[in-house]
């Protein structure tokens, strides 16, 4: 199966300039036969938006992603925008298309909200951890912060997920070595939940500047061995990068591998039971 990681340079709050952005993109992974293309972490409005992703928000209907539902007749796409909720909340979500419609969607679960990050202000929580369906396979998203927190990729793995996708807006240090710091830290998460959760793990960095932030791309994709399967793509600059993986053989890989079936989830499970004794004494 070919995956395509569409590295871009988001302009916040410029909607149709990152449609076109999308747009390119999804041409160049068309070309390359890719049956899924994964975007970054709020790839259609940008990420430094303030109060002004109270505008921005849309929901699953809104018709300004009609060119998306079109765009993926053929080839299934993950994308990410600021979501508004039934509730009147705005949700940070990835968002699947395939076959000309909306199939699943994950909300971000942990919100940063220190240095220079704000997001707890502006967005609200996801509150379940599941795999998106897609019928070539179960697939497990996890938006930047979420990756920070091993428990999320162990439970989509649990659940079903066949691929872990990791969708961010990762900035990094401006200057020091080739490879940014902030960016090495990324791919040592990349590879160590790949290699502990035996799953291939496709990473969507965005790249360029907001607000003089530099976002410092370095896409890429392993197998649950932690072999590169595509990519890194460069640092900073837009990029689309193909991936190769072979899912039976992915599939077969983890179901001879001893570690999934060792997981102990007894100990999860008493250690909620603990936290929740804690919470009702207090």
């Amino acid at each position: 199966m070919t995956v395509a990681l569409a590295q871009i340079a988001t302009c916040p709050g410029q909607l149709t300039h990152n449609l076109q952005a999308h747009l390119w993109a999804l041409e160049q992974a068309r070309k390359a036969k890719a049956e899924l293309v994964i975007f970054p972490e709020l790839s259609l409005s940008g990420y430094l938006l303030g109060h002004g992703v109270l505008e921005l928000a849309m929901d699953l209907e809104d018709p300004r992603l009609g060119p998306l539902r079109e765009a993926s007749r053929d080839t299934a796409i993950l994308v990410g925008l600021p979501l508004r909720e039934a509730s009147g909340g705005i949700a940070n979500a990835a968002v699947l298309f395939h076959g000309g419609q909306v199939v699943g969607v994950h909300r971000k679960l942990y919100l940063p909200t220190y240095g220079m990050f704000d997001e707890g202000r502006y967005f609200v929580p996801g509150r379940s951890v599941a795999p998106l369906p897609w019928p070539r396979a179960h697939i497990g998203v996890l938006i930047c912060e979420d990756a920070w927190h091993p428990t999320t990729a162990s439970i989509l793995v649990q659940r079903g997920a066949e691929l872990l996708v990791m969708v961010a807006g990762g900035p990094s240090e401006i200057g020091g070595d080739d490879v940014p710091q902030g960016l090495k830290r990324w791919h040592w998460i990349v590879g160590a939940t790949a290699i502990t959760t035996v799953t291939p793990t496709f990473f969507a960095n965005r790249c360029g500047w907001e607000e003089g932030i530099l976002f410092s791309g370095g896409s890429w994709a392993v197998d649950g061995r932690g072999r590169t399967l595509g990519g890194p793509a460069p640092a900073c600059d837009p990029a689309v990068i193909v991936a190769e993986v072979d899912l039976a053989a992915a599939r077969r890989h983890r179901t001879l591998s001893p570690i999934p079936q060792a997981e102990r989830w007894e100990l999860w499970q008493a250690e909620v039971e603990r936290n929740r004794d804690e919470l009702t004494r207090s």
